[in-house]
C-alpha cells in the first residue's frame, strides 16, 4: 500500500475528511430540540450526503483513485454513521435495532478489511452495495429529522435492513476468497456468520424493528 502526502489534498479525500469534521456539530445540534437546531441538522445531513456522493465522483473524474481514498472514504462513512446514529438514539429516540445491526456489520467489515489488507497489502474499495446502504441509511435519517414517519419511513427502514444484509454478504464474499483457502473453512465461515447474525437479531427481540 502506497500513500503520498499530497493525496491528503485531493478534493475527494478532503471531502471524506470533511464528513468526519461535520459529525461534531451534528452531534451537538441533536441535544437542543429547537427549530433552529433542527434546521441546522437537516442542512448538515444534506451536506454530509453530498460529500459522500461527490468524493467518489471527484476521485473517478480526476483519475485520483488512491489507496488513501479507499481507506478514508469507507472509514469516514462508518465513523460518521456510528456516532450520528448512536446520538440519534440518545437524543431523538431513533430505532435501536437498525443501528445495532449496522454497527455489527461494520465491525465485521472492519475486521475483514484489516485481514485482507494485511494479506494482500491493498485496501478494498467501498463497493456499490456498501455505498447504496450508506445512502439509504442517510436518507432514512433525513426523513426522520424532517418528521416524516409512517409508511414512508418504514419502507426506508426496511430497505436499510435489506441493504445492510446484502452489503454484508458482498463484503464477506470478498474476504472469504482471500482469507479462506479450503471449502471446509469457507463453509465454517458461512455457518459462523449466520449464527452470529441470528444471535444479534434474537438479542433485539424486545425492540420493534421499524419504530
Amino acid at each position: 500500500m502506497k500513500i503520498r502526502f499530497k493525496e491528503f489534498f485531493y478534493i475527494s479525500n478532503i471531502l471524506s475528511m470533511t464528513r468526519l469534521v461535520l459529525i461534531i456539530p451534528f452531534y451537538f445540534l441533536l441535544i437542543p430540540d429547537t427549530g433552529m437546531a433542527n434546521t441546522g441538522l437537516i442542512l448538515l445531513t444534506i451536506v454530509i450526503i453530498l460529500t459522500d456522493f461527490l468524493d467518489g465522483y471527484c476521485s473517478r473524474k480526476r483519475n485520483q483513485v488512491t489507496d488513501l481514498g479507499k481507506i478514508l472514504d469507507p472509514m469516514a462513512d462508518k465513523i460518521v454513521m456510528a456516532i450520528g446514529l448512536v446520538a440519534l438514539i440518545l437524543y431523538r429516540d431513533f430505532p435501536v435495532p437498525i443501528v445495532v445491526f449496522l454497527i455489527y456489520r461494520d465491525l465485521m467489515i472492519f475486521i475483514f478489511s484489516w485481514i485482507v489488507l494485511n494479506r494482500t497489502g491493498k485496501p478494498e474499495m467501498a463497493n456499490f452495495y456498501g455505498k447504496l446502504n450508506t445512502t439509504v441509511i442517510a436518507l432514512t435519517v433525513l426523513l426522520y429529522l424532517l418528521g416524516i414517519k409512517g409508511i414512508l419511513l418504514d419502507i426506508f427502514l426496511f430497505t436499510g435492513y435489506m441493504t445492510i444484509i446484502i452489503s454484508g454478504i458482498s463484503y464477506a464474499g470478498i474476504a472469504e476468497k482471500v482469507i479462506f483457502t479450503t471449502k471446509k473453512s469457507r463453509y465454517l465461515f458461512k455457518i459462523i456468520s449466520i449464527i452470529l447474525t441470528v444471535i444479534i437479531i434474537y438479542s433485539m427481540k424486545g425492540f420493534s424493528f421499524l419504530s
